[in-house]
């Protein structure tokens, strides 16, 4: 049974598209408002060089498409498990590192979260996926750990993580009315997860689900993959990717890739790129 009053927690749901917040209290819907009556908040921050702020979400990619001048970067749970989390990049003509980056945006979701219900929150359940990083256990507990360390230094005193693909199949049972094994699938902007969970009326109060989850797998391609696809085979080749030069050597490709991935594109402003162009 659930406890009557409402939950320590806030549940974090970082994704690769959008983010939301939830928190659970008796009788009310869990997702909290984060931009206006919007309870997603796409997770997208633009540094606007002419007002020398950073925005988030709608308002950053209404001030983009506007015109402003300035840096967007979207997709920002791609950086988990990527070599760029080590590095920083130029924004509002100064160098920041990435992982400041991830805790801006985290920290926006905080911030908003708690003046939406009212209070503060010092622990959080934050939604992962099965692999971060495939096939590189390393790599991956060092993007669980960077995401938890980001989660602390904004101010949350306890952090756990709960696998995406399992909190939907909490979700559904919710609503069965007898034992099934459920497979559960999640495609998401930067991974895709793939679980069989055991899901039971009997079983919703047990704390340990360990044994429920009978075989969980997951793959680092998502939405992003066809973003970088589409922008270079789609758009690219009117910018040369594809071609031949006056010396009918190929074209170099490294230029039209940078455009192509959010994170990189900033590298074509490079002195050294701009010589080679």
């Amino acid at each position: 049974m659930f406890n009557a009053s409402p939950a320590r927690a806030c549940g974090i749901d970082f994704g690769t598209s959008n983010s939301t917040v939830g928190w659970w209290r008796p009788d009310v819907d869990p997702l909290i408002a984060l931009e206006g009556d919007q309870p997603t908040l796409p997770s997208v921050v633009f540094f606007n060089l002419e007002e020398r702020r950073p925005v988030y979400g709608r308002q950053a990619l209404d001030e983009y498409l506007e015109g402003y001048e300035g840096r967007l970067m979207r997709s920002l749970k791609s950086l988990l498990g990527s070599k760029l989390l080590k590095s920083e990049t130029t924004v509002l003509g100064s160098a920041m590192p990435f992982k400041d980056i991830l805790g801006l945006f985290l920290g926006t979701l905080k911030q908003r979260a708690e003046a939406a219900a009212g209070r503060p929150f010092e622990e959080v359940v934050l939604g992962r996926p099965v692999f971060f990083v495939d096939d590189d256990p390393q790599a991956d507990r060092e993007a669980s750990e960077t995401l938890a360390g980001a989660a602390r230094k904004i101010g949350f005193g306890e952090v756990s993580f709960q696998y995406e693909p399992i909190a939907a199949a909490f979700d559904y049972e919710s609503r069965i009315e007898r034992e099934e094994r459920v497979l559960i699938v999640d495609i998401g902007g930067g991974t895709s997860d793939f679980s069989l969970v055991r899901l039971s009326p009997e079983r919703r109060a047990v704390d340990d689900r360990q044994a429920d989850i009978l075989a969980t797998g997951g793959v680092h391609i998502g939405g992003t993959d066809f973003d970088k696809q589409l922008s270079l085979y789609g758009v690219m080749p009117l910018f040369g990717y594809g071609s031949r030069m006056k010396s009918d050597a190929p074209m170099p490709t490294s230029t039209h890739l940078n455009l192509a991935t959010w994170h990189t594109i900033n590298a074509v402003y490079a002195p050294a790129s701009q010589r080679a162009l």
